[in-house]
């Protein structure tokens, strides 16, 4: 199994993938809104990058590098990530029933090897890549803006209670495996639609409106608890994937992480039924 698995790794992680997929989120997590301007309008995290240090933005601890870092996962990242990260695992399976290899595949692994290492080369491309995409990202912000470390000790210490916990070390650590997970779940879409479907067009858009749908489905069951007077909505918090990032010992983040196993599972078994369905009737 394991072989099968780095087998399958090995052909989606080439130099064109991975470089079109990271561009792609960098571009998404630099446009995300890094602060408010005067007049209440929007400014992009790019925007602060490039005025320099004459906007002013800088002077507050939320133009450190640390909270700008936290802020790029907001913004249209959630809604078009799917779109991005199974384009090389779309691509390849694609190719693969195109050229009538499948067979010739489900032979010489196996159709169950053959079916789990698909589903789990494609999360796993999904969670390294959106994992380096978010690195190279934080590595941007500490050389574009300045350090946590250089506020003042009073206004560190609020942000701490509030937003980072006490250590900012610890932080990073649970932001880095989140990340890697929310890549994992966000793959969900491309693995499912590249299972059930074969037509290119379906392929590259069904993923992006799933996604927009289920968040919309989601953000409209928040808004209905709310007006029914509900002081928080951590249950519906739970079925968006963008929880799992924010890593905590908590039932609600391991609700978000059992219902993303659950759902490869699901794939995996889908997959397998599938497949061996359609080589019986080649």
């Amino acid at each position: 199994m394991f072989s099968c698995i780095k087998a399958e790794l090995k052909k989606i992680f080439s130099a064109p993938n991975i470089l079109l997929t990271a561009s792609g989120i960098l571009v998404l997590l630099l446009s995300a809104t890094g602060a408010t301007a005067n007049d209440g309008s929007e400014v992009s995290i790019f925007a602060m990058m490039i005025s320099g240090t004459q906007s002013g933005y800088r002077e507050s601890i939320e133009g450190s590098s640390l909270w700008l870092w936290r802020q790029g996962t907001g913004s249209w990242l959630a809604v078009f990530l799917p779109l991005l990260l199974n384009f090389g695992y779309i691509t390849l399976l694609s190719s693969e029933r195109r050229n009538g290899q499948l067979r010739f595949l489900l032979i010489r692994s196996g159709n169950r090897r053959y079916c789990v290492s698909k589903v789990i080369s494609g999360a796993i491309f999904g969670g390294v890549l959106f994992l380096l995409s978010y690195c190279l990202f934080g590595l941007l912000m500490a050389a574009a803006f300045p350090s946590f470390s250089s506020f003042p000790a009073e206004e560190q210490n609020f942000y701490l209670d509030w937003i980072f916990g006490e250590s900012v070390p610890l932080y990073i650590i649970k932001r880095v495996t989140g990340a890697f997970l929310y890549g994992v779940s966000g793959s969900a879409f491309g693995i499912g639609v590249s299972i059930l479907f074969r037509d290119k067009y379906m392929l590259i858009c069904l993923p992006f409106l799933l996604n927009y749908s289920l968040r919309q489905v989601l953000l409209k069951l928040e808004m209905d608890a709310y007006t029914a007077g509900a002081d928080s909505t951590p249950f519906y918090e739970a079925l968006f994937p963008d929880n799992l990032l924010n890593v905590a010992v908590n039932p609600y983040w391991f609700l978000t992480l059992l219902l993303t196993v659950l759902v490869f599972a699901g794939l995996t078994v889908l997959f397998c039924r599938i497949t061996l369905q359609k080589v019986f009737t080649l």
